[in-house]
Formats: structure tokens, C-alpha cells, sequence
């Protein structure tokens, strides 16, 4: 009756450990030391041998019992000691071949010596090593124990196909977390070789990289208090991972998705079959602590600019609205995030959403006060998260006492004016908009008060910046009138909204010869007369070629197309002086082009500083002209379609570069 009850047992851990034989297997070659692991078809035999230490009495009376394992949890992946009776849903027998045992498993040697047995389980009662399996296997046992395998599982009667689909198609990152194996060789229907491999290690953190037959990941995982957070990563940048594959593991992959964009590994209980979290005390208190290292990591990936990291941080969900879910591995994350957030984040402060974020980084860096960087800012759902943990937003007052206008962007200046009269139409008081220099007057910054007093007037190309970020001419005239600025809104907005004729900006200066540059004459270096462009390539945008080109030949450039400041890239030339560069794709030699009211702006404010990229890209070369001070230095007409300004002529001499 009892060895009918384990019998029992024993295949209700079977059902319950389905397709999981080659990971329980695994786990104990890793318990055990392993640092190999070997699976192999021989003959009607299935064949999986590991390099750890051998059985001794104690490893073979745990394999014969159940719950009864020697492995203490937190040291070693396994602890219930159930999880190897599921090799009984596709082996009739099981045969042991490891240090001073050699053992056969057998249902019908149980029933031989106990007479009355009708049913009685695989696993429990160990017999001398069959004779037939001994001999069959001599030659090729030998050669596995000479090639430093110490254990070796013999399995007759397996299911060939349930076999094959488990063993060629688990998941890779299941070497990731294991502590001691490096390799798997699988030799079935197909062969099947992994590898891991350490790259660079510091404390808490390290760089991985695990190849299969037909691919090869790399992963920078961090640890802290047992548990780990693993991102994918790849040409030096780590990629944010779809949900699906964002699995917790509990050392091995579970099925459940963390909800994020990477890989967790802790101490998780789970459900005997190992596939689904049980969210008991020991649970809640490993997602406590990865809760921690997740806002270490989002504490360091802010402050070292990291927004490939960012991206994989957030998560897939709503966190505003977590907790109307039922229980999972996100809402019980969610719930430790904030209680283990502290003051970490409620200092920092977020861009408003009226103000670029590259401007808001900038006021804010050289106040002193902690913010994100424009890269970092453009993460999608990072201001989410940010809130709540506590970061807050700053309104426009806060923004005029820590601002110097000549340290930020036109643009920036523009979005400031906009937003401090837009409250000033609601009747909020903004005392810093009469004294602050953020006016474009004559390709100057001045104050409204300063351009009041001296009879000027607000530069029609800033103007139309403040229309562009939301304001109309009407309401910029009724703030002025409002808060007193009398002279300038009799000048300039007592009539009615100006017509689109040609204005002061138009070609009336007649003859102005074009300074079109070959390739950047002004240069210190070589570069001007022997330019590379070895990192050009077909598949690039033309701003990315261009970007590409010119810091291959001396200038020191990045790109801040997307941050909307009225140019493409900044940085230094090859001079060391600053540069601002709007690259423009023109199909044709000739071709007209057309700048918009932000990069008009931008140009007249930098004048010599910023330079007009023409670029032409065929299939095979890439040509690139750069004019200076277009301004100053090409005939602009203003068009009424938005207010574009193109340019109708200009000399057009590229140098040329092979395209690969």
C-alpha cells in the first residue's frame, strides 16, 4: 500500500513537472558543481552526464526519497527534492553511473522482489546496475568518464520526439543564472552547443555573453542580495526586451513576464512545476530587493545618461493604475518600488512640458538642481515613473529665478516668454517677464522693459518662434499691453496682425555673393585638404552620414535633430570653436531648400557660428557643402505657405565620398 502510494506520488510530480526533465536535470549537474553538461542519443539509449562532484550516500538516498533533499535554498537552485521524479513521464528505467555507484532504477526489479507490489514507483528502490546496459554501454560510458564527465544518467525506453523538442529548443537565458555551469552540448535529432561566458566583472555588475549554433547575446546583468537584473545587450547598448521575453526566473525561467523590459532572477517560491510565482513572505521579500536595484540602476542610468537602459527600466504597464490588478510580480514590484524610493527622486525635477528638455537640463545643471538630460528625457514613460517616485515638475517663476538667458537655446527663450504670458493672460503674476532678457531685439536678447525704453521692437523671426510654441501675435500684444509695456505695443501690435509681404528679411540687397565653403577651409588640420570618410554608408540618412563625416575629419559633433533648437548638430569644429549646423537633403544640384522659423532664428541669433550643410546622397557617394552665416550669406525670400524661408540660389562645389 505504501509503495502504491508513492507510486501515486511519484506521478503526480511527473504530470506536474511535464517537459521540465531536462532543466531538473540541469539543476542538479549545477548543485553539484558542474561546470559541463552533456546530452547524447546512443543507440535506444538517452544519455546526460555532468562534470560535477560524484554521488556519495547522501546525494543517492535523496534521489531514492522524496522531499527529502540534502540542498538548504539560497545555496543552491534545488531544495525540495521532487524535482527529479519527473524523468518518469519518459523513461522506463533509469540507470546511475556515477563515482562508487552504478545503479538501475526498474519498476519490474521492484515487482521481482517484492511479490505482493501491483504498483510501485521508478524512482525509490535502487538496484545493482543491469548487466545488458553495463555491457552494451562499456565502450561509450569509458569514453564519457575519459572525457571528465563523473555522472552519467542512462535512460532506456525515453520518448524519442517529447525528448527532442525539450532538449533543442530550451530557453538560452537558462544559463544565466545558474552558478557554476559554462557549457551544454546536446547531441539529438540536431546538435545543439551553449556557452557562457564572463567578459568583465566589477562588483555587482558584469557583462555576459552566451553563443548557441545560430546566435550569439550578450547580457550586463546586476546583482545585489541574491537576486539579479539582467538586460539585454549588444553592440555596447542595452536594448529593451519585448514582454514576452522579460521572464522571472527562479534561477531557471518560470512562464510568468516581470512586465518589464529585462530578465529577473531571485529566490522566488514557486509552484511545484517551477512555472508560476507563489507570492508567499519569501517572494514578496526577494521583489523587495529587486525593487532596490531597480532604483539603483535607474539612479545610475540618469545621472551616466544611459537612455538605452532607461528604456528597458520602464515598464509595460500602467503604474498609475497598478493596483487596480489582482496579485502579480508587477503590482507587489510596484508597491515596493514606491515604499523603497525614499528621497531618492523627490529632489529631482522634471522638464515642463512647454520647455525642451536640452534647455531644462541646461537651466536647471547649472543651478545645481538634479534633472535629465534630453536623451534620457525622451525616454517614453521615464516622467511616469519619476512622479511616482516623488520627482516634480517646476513652474515658470521657479524656472525665470534660475535662468540666464544666454545659456539656453532661442527656442528655449521663446517657449519661456510664451508660457509666462500665457499666465499672465489668466491673470497670474510673472514679475520676472519685464526684466528678463529672453526678447530677441535686433539679434540680441533683451528684456521687454529694455527694448520698451529704447524704442525697438521684438525681432519679427522671434515672434513668429512664440507663434510656433502656441501663442497668437494678438494675445503676445494684449500680455504686453497688460503689463504695461506701452512704447513697444503702440510700435509694433496696436494694428492688426501683419500681412505675409516681404519684409527686411527678404533678397532687396541685390549681388551678395554666396560663401560657400568646399569643405571647412578654416581648419587647422589636415583634414582640409586630404578629408575620410571611411564610416560613410548607403544606408544612412544624409544627417547621419553627414554627422558621421565631418568627426571623422576634426570636428567634435552630436546630434540634437530631435530636440527641435533650430539645428541638426552642435558641437565644436575643428578649430575648437562652437558650431551649429542645420544639414539639408537636396535631390538635386540647385534644388531649393527651405528653413523654418526655428532655424531662421537660430541662424540670425549664432550668425557666423551657424553653418547650412547641403547634402547629396546617390547610391554611390555623398557630397557635402557647408555655408556660413546663411543670413548674412544666401538670398532668403520669406514665403507665405507657415512662414518658411527658402533659399532659390546658392553655389553648390561638394567634396565627394565613396558610399560602401
Amino acid at each position: 500500500m505504501l509503495l502504491s502510494d508513492l507510486a501515486g506520488l511519484e506521478a503526480y510530480v511527473s504530470e506536474s513537472y511535464n517537459s521540465r526533465s531536462f532543466i531538473e536535470l540541469l539543476q542538479n549537474a549545477d548543485d553539484a558543481g558542474a561546470t559541463r553538461f552533456y546530452v547524447k542519443r546512443y543507440k535506444n539509449y538517452l544519455l546526460v552526464a555532468n562534470d560535477g562532484r560524484p554521488f556519495n550516500i547522501n546525494d543517492l538516498e535523496s534521489l531514492c526519497r522524496s522531499a527529502s533533499s540534502n540542498k538548504s535554498r539560497g545555496a543552491s537552485i534545488g531544495y525540495r527534492g521532487i524535482g527529479f521524479k519527473s524523468v518518469v513521464s519518459f523513461a522506463k528505467e533509469v540507470h546511475l553511473v556515477s563515482g562508487m555507484y552504478e545503479v538501475t532504477f526498474s519498476k519490474e526489479m521492484t515487482k521481482a522482489i517484492i511479490e505482493k507490489a501491483n504498483k510501485v514507483p521508478l524512482i525509490r528502490i535502487p538496484h545493482e546496475l543491469k548487466s545488458s546496459v553495463k555491457t552494451e554501454l562499456k565502450s561509450e560510458l569509458s569514453k564519457i568518464s575519459n572525457d571528465g564527465y563523473n555522472t552519467i544518467f542512462i535512460f532506456t525506453g525515453a520518448t524519442a520526439n517529447q525528448i527532442d523538442e525539450e532538449y533543442t529548443s530550451f530557453a538560452y537565458t537558462t544559463l544565466m543564472f545558474l552558478n557554476n555551469v559554462r557549457n551544454i552540448r546536446i547531441n539529438l535529432s540536431k546538435e545543439v552547443n551553449a556557452s557562457i561566458n564572463v567578459l568583465e566583472q566589477v562588483e555587482g555588475r558584469k557583462k555576459l555573453k552566451i553563443a548557441t549554433n545560430d546566435k550569439i547575446t550578450g547580457w550586463l546583468v546586476y546583482s545585489s542580495d541574491n537576486c539579479s537584473i539582467a538586460f539585454s545587450y549588444n553592440n555596447d547598448k542595452v536594448e529593451r526586451l519585448p514582454r514576452e521575453e522579460a521572464i522571472i526566473h527562479a534561477f531557471l525561467p518560470t512562464e510568468d513576464s516581470c512586465g518589464l523590459g529585462f530578465v529577473v532572477n531571485g529566490d522566488f517560491s514557486t509552484d511545484p512545476s517551477r512555472r508560476h510565482l507563489i507570492f508567499d513572505e519569501t517572494t514578496k521579500k526577494v521583489i523587495s530587493e529587486i525593487a532596490k536595484l531597480y532604483l539603483k540602476i535607474l539612479n545610475h542610468s540618469i545621472d551616466n545618461e544611459n537612455d538605452g537602459q532607461l528604456k528597458a527600466l520602464m515598464p509595460y504597464y500602467d503604474i498609475k493604475l497598478i493596483q487596480l490588478m489582482k496579485q502579480s510580480f508587477e503590482r507587489e514590484f510596484s508597491t515596493m518600488l514606491k515604499s523603497n524610493s525614499g528621497a531618492t527622486f523627490s529632489k529631482m525635477k522634471l522638464s515642463p512640458s512647454w520647455l525642451n528638455a536640452a534647455d531644462f537640463h541646461k537651466i536647471m545643471s547649472l543651478a545645481g538642481v538634479r534633472s535629465m538630460n534630453s536623451k534620457c528625457a525622451d525616454v517614453q514613460n521615464i516622467d511616469s515613473i519619476l512622479k511616482y517616485l516623488g520627482a516634480k515638475t517646476d513652474d515658470v517663476n521657479t524656472i525665470f529665478s534660475l535662468l540666464n538667458p544666454k545659456d539656453i537655446s532661442l527656442n528655449g527663450c521663446a517657449q519661456i516668454a510664451v508660457n509666462a504670458m500665457k499666465q499672465v493672460l489668466m491673470n497670474h503674476k510673472i514679475g520676472a517677464l519685464t526684466k528678463a532678457a529672453i526678447f530677441a531685439c535686433e539679434s540680441e536678447l533683451r528684456s521687454l522693459q529694455e527694448i520698451n525704453d529704447s524704442n525697438g521692437e521684438i525681432d519679427e523671426s522671434f515672434l513668429q518662434l512664440m507663434i510656433d510654441n502656441g501663442i497668437s501675435f494678438n494675445d503676445i500684444g494684449l500680455c504686453i499691453k497688460k503689463i504695461g509695456i506701452d512704447n513697444l505695443y503702440e510700435q509694433q501690435f496696436s494694428e492688426e496682425v501683419p500681412s505675409n509681404d516681404d519684409d527686411d528679411f527678404d533678397d532687396d540687397e541685390e549681388g551678395i555673393p554666396s560663401e560657400v565653403r568646399d569643405w571647412f577651409n578654416g581648419s587647422l588640420t589636415s583634414h582640409s585638404s586630404s578629408p575620410s570618410a571611411s564610416s560613410v554608408q548607403k544606408w544612412r540618412s544624409a544627417e547621419e552620414n553627414t554627422l558621421a563625416v565631418l568627426n571623422e575629419n576634426g570636428f567634435n559633433l552630436k546630434d540634437v535633430s530631435k530636440q527641435n533648437v533650430g539645428y541638426d548638430l552642435t558641437g565644436t569644429d575643428p578649430n575648437g570653436k562652437e558650431i551649429f549646423i542645420e544639414v539639408k537633403s537636396i535631390d538635386y544640384a540647385g534644388q531649393r531648400f527651405r528653413m523654418t522659423n526655428n532655424e531662421f532664428a537660430a541662424a540670425q541669433y549664432n550668425q557666423d557660428k551657424y553653418y547650412i550643410a547641403i547634402v547629396h546622397q546617390s547610391s554611390d557617394s555623398l557630397g557635402i557643402g557647408l555655408i556660413k552665416n546663411p543670413i548674412k550669406n544666401l538670398n532668403l525670400t520669406r514665403q507665405c505657405i507657415q512662414w518658411v524661408w527658402e533659399c532659390v540660389g546658392y553655389e553648390y562645389n561638394p567634396m565627394k565620398f565613396k558610399l560602401k
